[in-house]
């Protein structure tokens, strides 16, 4: 059925332009994108404004569409802006792969989301369809449906004095994009609502798996419904309803900065022994050592006990979570590690096979970056003439510590405790608060005045505040960040959410952002979910932190998926 394709065009911002190879509405200044904003209201695409693009996708000339619209009723700020991408050759059939562009929970500006046309007017845009690092090449080929969007962010400067864009912001507003969609499924151009797949790296990869874990969970209604998105209802109770899905179809995510609540204990596990051998620290033989000068971006002085302490969080963590192997063996803190290797040694196996050893010898020779005189041991891997190979697991982590500076300690929450700022607390708290800390440790040991958080300013522990209203307000806003909490949620209810039946998730091997352990503890809540039918996880081979690397791979997957 043809549909009436409505161009509504704000004067000043944007000139028409009829010239071939071009869209057929270029922005007069690329600075003034921001100020493209569609009616708001009824968020029915066929009001939406539209662009006509021309791309050449492997050398061949295609039309895409553009719509530009609000997601949201009345956005809060610019950046809930939504567009997609309709190429000439997609059908009512077709997925929906929805691109995030999160980044460390950050970066959420529509004017950034993915594109298909270039900046430049005058460049006819080209991707391939076999590039390993061209997804959009690998999603028009395909006749996808493209959407990006712009929403909230952890960086969002207070509205009206109010911190907005803390959790779960950016995922309510991801949410709000996904029943756009479905509002709109019987009036879409092209795009089964049905099959969503979400992709994203980084705090982006950690966004995209938690909507894959959470579909439909009631733990979001409420703040669904103070943004207005489709569906949902307060009833006189004060109870919410839906009338509209927000689950997906499948997750592609690349180095997921998930489980905040646990990653700073999670990082210790995996590298207090890589920090201590750095600097020459022995913990067996010098435990209560209470100075050592830890590798760390700040050159922070932070005890020993710091880390053994936090890495004890994460072994206690672990053993509660009560995963099993693929062999059905328990996952615990006990065999995590052995764990961890047989992943590793695994994608070396596999890499062997495709790459070839020469190959991988010379990826391993890479330029480090901390100002240390040498890039870490280059023996942590060694092959035999037959193909064969011998893995040390300390020595992986020395390497990738030796390339890429350890993050502090406390890796993801250290705002209150002097020495920073690379952290994820802004993604917390109230909205009266502009940051607030995360874990029992950072918490307890908070050392900022006036911050509204910590033991120093509410007078109570960690666990005590836990038991408080704020601290179950807190304790829910880092569950709905964290996709292993509702991977792992035995609860059947509604706020258990539904689970996307498809996961593809990478993590590199050279990849210090996050830790080896949780991604493991990730991979297994995701193994063991009944409900998810396809999961394809493994530790890609000397990829840093990245995503986007294996497009060929992961789109053929995708192609597996959608066969069955």
């Amino acid at each position: 059925m043809k549909r009436k394709l409505i161009s509504k065009i704000l004067v000043g911002t944007m000139l028409l332009s009829m010239a071939a190879g071009n869209s057929s509405v270029v922005w007069a200044d690329s600075s003034k994108e921001e100020e493209v904003m569609p009616p708001t209201g009824n968020l029915d695409i066929s009001d939406a404004l539209t662009q006509e693009l021309t791309v050449k996708v492997d050398g061949k000339e295609m039309k895409v569409t553009e719509y530009i619209d609000v997601y949201l009723p009345e956005p809060s700020i610019s950046d809930q802006r939504i567009s997609v991408y309709v190429p000439e050759g997609a059908t009512a059939e077709s997925p929906i792969i929805l691109c995030v562009n999160n980044s460390g929970w950050i970066a959420n500006s529509w004017a950034s989301r993915t594109k298909v046309a270039n900046d430049d007017p005058e460049e006819v845009a080209e991707y391939s369809s076999n590039d390993d690092n061209d997804k959009v090449g690998a999603i028009l080929s395909r006749n996808c449906v493209l959407v990006s969007y712009g929403g909230r962010s952890r960086n969002q400067e207070a509205v009206d004095g109010k911190y907005d864009g803390h959790a779960p912001g950016i995922v309510a507003d991801t949410k709000a994009v996904i029943r756009y969609l479905r509002n709109n499924a019987d009036t879409l151009p092209a795009g089964d609502a049905e099959k969503i797949v979400i992709t994203g790296t980084s705090g982006g990869g950690a966004l995209s798996a938690v909507i894959g874990a959470s579909g439909n969970s009631t733990d979001y209604f409420e703040s669904l419904y103070e943004i207005g998105a489709a569906g949902i209802e307060k009833q006189d109770d004060g109870t919410y309803t839906s009338t509209i899905n927000d689950d997906v179809f499948g997750v592609i995510a690349y180095c997921p900065i998930t489980d905040l609540g646990n990653a700073c204990a999670a990082y210790e596990w995996t590298y207090k022994d890589t920090r201590a051998a750095l600097e020459g620290v022995n913990f067996e033989t010098d435990p209560d050592k209470e100075e050592n000068i830890w590798y760390n971006q700040e050159d922070h002085t932070v005890d020993s006990k710091t880390s053994e302490l936090l890495a004890g969080y994460y072994e206690d963590y672990v053993d509660q979570l009560g995963l099993k192997l693929d062999d059905g063996t328990p996952l615990t803190s006990d065999n995590l590690k052995d764990t961890i290797i047989d992943l590793m040694e695994d994608e070396i196996e596999t890499s062997i096979e495709e790459y070839g050893v020469d190959t991988m010898e010379k990826d391993m020779e890479v330029i480090p970056t901390n100002g240390k005189d040498a890039n870490g041991p280059l023996d942590w891997v060694t092959f035999g003439d037959d193909g064969s190979f011998t893995y040390d697991y300390e020595k992986h982590l020395t390497y990738v510590a030796s390339n890429t500076k350890l993050k502090v300690v406390s890796a993801f929450s250290n705002a209150g405790l002097g020495y920073g700022p690379t952290n994820e607390d802004s993604l917390f708290g109230s909205k009266d608060v502009e940051y607030c800390a995360f874990n029992p440790y950072s918490w307890d040991n908070d050392t900022v005045e006036g911050n509204g958080c910590g033991l120093d300013d509410t007078g109570l522990t960690w666990d005590e505040y836990m038991e408080t209203e704020e601290g179950q307000a807190l304790a829910k806003q880092i569950r709905m960040t964290n996709a292993v909490a509702y991977l792992n949620d035995k609860e059947d209810n509604d706020a258990s959410g539904v689970k996307a039946p498809n996961w593809y998730v990478r993590h590199g091997m050279n990849d210090r952002d996050t830790s080896f352990a949780l991604e493991t503890v990730l991979r297994y809540s995701i193994t063991n979910n009944s409900d998810i039918q396809n999961a394809n996880f493994k530790f890609a081979w000397l990829q840093p932190h990245k995503g986007d690397y294996d497009v060929t791979e992961a789109y053929a997957w995708l192609d597996e998926v959608l066969a069955e």
